[in-house]
C-alpha cells in the first residue's frame, strides 16, 4: 500500500466538501493523511463541524451501498482534537466503554479497537483516527500518513510530522489523560 500523488478519479468518484487547500491552510490541530490518493483510491476529505467536535476526514476510495444500512470506504483517516478524543474515553469504567489493544505507532501511544480494523494513534494535539479492512492495512495506512497543514502549524509553532514513516510527534501535555484543554 502506498500513499501518492492524486492520479485521475472516476467519475462516481466519491466527493468530499473540503479541498485539500483548505486542510493545508487549516490551522485548528494538526492534519494528517496518506497521500492524495491511496492504492489507486481517489482521496475525499469532509471537513465536519456537527456532533461534539470538529474533525477532518482523509477517504480513500468508496463502496456502493446495496441496502439502506450504507457502507464503509475501504480505508477512512479521521483527524480530532486530543482535547475531545482521547484515551481517558476508554476506561473501563465507564458504561459500554471499549477495550483498547494498547500498542506503539512510529514512536507515539496508539491504540487498536475493532478486531485491529480502527487504531486511534495520540500524536501532538491530535488524535488520529484509521479505519481500514484489515489490521495489516490499518498498519500500512498508519506509516503513510504525512502532515498536511505542516506550513500552517508551523507558523504557530507546533511541530507536525511532515514525512511519511518519520516519527510523529509526542502527545501534548494532557492529550492521553483527558486534562488537554482545547482551544
Amino acid at each position: 500500500m502506498r500513499g501518492g500523488s492524486a492520479g485521475a478519479s472516476a467519475p462516481d468518484a466519491l466527493k468530499g466538501n473540503f479541498s485539500i487547500a483548505q486542510a493545508q491552510a487549516f490551522t485548528d490541530f494538526p492534519l494528517y493523511n496518506a497521500g492524495s490518493s491511496l492504492d489507486d483510491m481517489p482521496l475525499a476529505v469532509f471537513y465536519d463541524t456537527g456532533g461534539f467536535s470538529p474533525s477532518v476526514s482523509f477517504i480513500y476510495g468508496d463502496c456502493q451501498a446495496t441496502d439502506d444500512m450504507g457502507c464503509a470506504p475501504p480505508v477512512q483517516v479521521q483527524v480530532w482534537p486530543a482535547c475531545i478524543r482521547n484515551p481517558s474515553l476508554y476506561e473501563s469504567s465507564r458504561p459500554g466503554a471499549l477495550t483498547p489493544e494498547p500498542t506503539s505507532v512510529r514512536g507515539v501511544p496508539a491504540a487498536f479497537f475493532e478486531d485491529g480494523h480502527r487504531l486511534e494513534i495520540q500524536t501532538g494535539t491530535s488524535t488520529v483516527v484509521v479505519f481500514a479492512r484489515s489490521r495489516d492495512e490499518v498498519l500500512q495506512v498508519a506509516s503513510a500518513l504525512r502532515g498536511v497543514n505542516v506550513a500552517a502549524q508551523a507558523s504557530r509553532g507546533v511541530n507536525v510530522a511532515a514525512r511519511a514513516s518519520e516519527a510523529l510527534p509526542p502527545p501534548a501535555a494532557g492529550a492521553l489523560d483527558g486534562t488537554l484543554k482545547c482551544g
